[in-house]
Parts: C-alpha cells; structure tokens; sequence
C-alpha cells in the first residue's frame, strides 16, 4: 500500500539556518559597539574643540599682526617673552602649555591645551610671491588630551 504524503507542515529552523543568524546577529552587534566605541575615542567634547579653536585664532591674530621678518631662517626671539617680540619670526618654535596671554600669564581653565608655533619662510607659497621675502606661513597647532590635534595656518605677506 502506498502512503499519500504528508499533509502536516513542520514549523521551526534547520541547524544551518540557526548557525547563519548568529552569525549575522553577531557581525551586526559588533559592528556597532566598534562604531559606538571609535566616535567615543575620537569625538572631543564639542566645547573643548571650540576652544580650541578660538585659543589658535587668538595666537594667529597676535602673531598676523606683527611687522613681517627681515631676516630668514628666523633669528632667536628676544628675551623678555612675547610682550617683546616685535615680528612674525620671533614667533617661531614657540611652545606654550597652557595657553597664555601675551604677557605670558597662564589663562585659567585653558592649562590643559598646548600649542605649538611654527614660521615656515622657506617653502610658503601664495601665488607669485617669493617665500621668505614676501611672504611666510604660520602654523599654530593646538592639542589636548583625547582630542584632535587642530592646526590653523595663515599667511602673512610683506605689503
């Protein structure tokens, strides 16, 4: 005697169906706790960015605003600290921790950033102007702790 089919279904998941979904359960689960766990390790406070934003403009300002150097490479700056330098190259290898005002009094709160002042007279280019000459680029970087370094260039031009 022959047997008809079976009409019942069987409901449920095979072993490799099982396998499959754990797999790509755990991929999905992985991929965001690494994504959560990257933005918490690069993202910085967004007031502390700003900050340092503004404490490199600060220093770009002062610096832009001195007369442009008569002399490349850069001499040493005069002694007497900032309130003394008189041009844009006294500026160069400048290492302040914490930020300073021009008196070089620290700034209270600011004791966590440092930045970095850097004169290049030598391959700065604008255009057709000659570097050294006629122009140079100064470079202020700022960095804390946990946050991205931020490094504003300007240029100043011998007018």
């Amino acid at each position: 005697m022959i047997q008809a089919p079976s009409t019942q279904r069987h409901s449920g998941f095979s072993l490799i169906e099982l396998v499959i979904s754990i797999v790509i359960i755990s991929i999905a689960l992985s991929g965001t706790i690494l994504s959560s766990n990257m933005a918490n390790l690069f993202s910085s406070d967004p007031s502390a960015s700003l900050q340092a934003v503004n404490i490199a403009q600060g220093y770009m300002d002062e610096i832009l605003n001195k007369t442009f150097p008569t002399t490349f490479p850069c001499p040493a700056p005069p002694v007497g600290g900032r309130s003394a330098y008189a041009n844009v190259c006294d500026y160069q290898g400048l290492v302040n921790v914490g930020a300073q005002d021009q008196s070089g009094t620290t700034i209270p709160g600011l004791s966590a950033y440092t930045i970095t002042v850097n004169i290049d007279g030598t391959t700065a280019s604008m255009g057709t102007l000659t570097a050294g000459t006629q122009v140079v680029r100064v470079d202020v970087t700022v960095t804390r702790n946990l946050m991205p370094t931020l490094k504003l260039s300007g240029y100043r031009t011998n007018y």
